[in-house]
């Protein structure tokens, strides 16, 4: 039984989730379909991924840009994402914050930090960027995948 209530539980949250994103994307304007979603186990709750038409520059290169909603807006993001042969290179960006995430011989996690302002550091936790460098230990990781643990894990380095 509480098994039940439990799957009832979080069928009713990725619903809700799933309604608030609709509605946010209607009222934008913009119509995209839904790429992944999760749980981030965090007071950001469970998160949705949409892809957009948008295109991040960076270092004369051109990013694909995911929209990432999650049930506390707040937290909500954008993952710009750079295809390349050896591996995939990841940008996760506010107007506060920028995380850029690679594969590196010891695998794949968080590389680089920039914040808007010293304060905006405040908000977040050494400890856990120094404990999300390496969240795969894998060389190479589909980018399904690193797109789903950059928007279950970032939120975790909010203190």
């Amino acid at each position: 039984m509480k098994t039940i209530v439990h799957q009832l539980k979080q069928f009713t949250a990725i619903a809700l989730s799933l309604l608030f994103v609709s509605t946010a994307l209607f009222a934008d304007g913009e119509i995209s379909e839904i790429y992944l979603s999760g749980n981030t186990n965090t007071a950001a709750g469970s998160f949705v991924v949409t892809g957009t038409d948008d295109v991040y520059h960076f270092m004369g290169e051109e990013y694909t840009v995911y929209n990432v909603y999650y049930d506390n807006p707040s937290h909500n993001m954008k993952i710009a994402v750079l295809d390349n042969e050896n591996c995939n290179s990841f940008i996760a960006y506010t107007g506060s914050y920028w995380f850029k995430y690679n594969c590196t011989k010891e695998g794949f996690g968080v590389r680089k930090v920039m914040f808007s302002n010293p304060a905006v550091m405040d908000n977040f936790d050494a400890q856990e960027f120094h404990d999300q460098t390496i969240l795969v230990r894998n060389r190479k990781i589909e980018k399904d995948q690193a797109i789903g643990l950059i928007a279950a894990y970032l939120p975790k380095l909010q203190g």
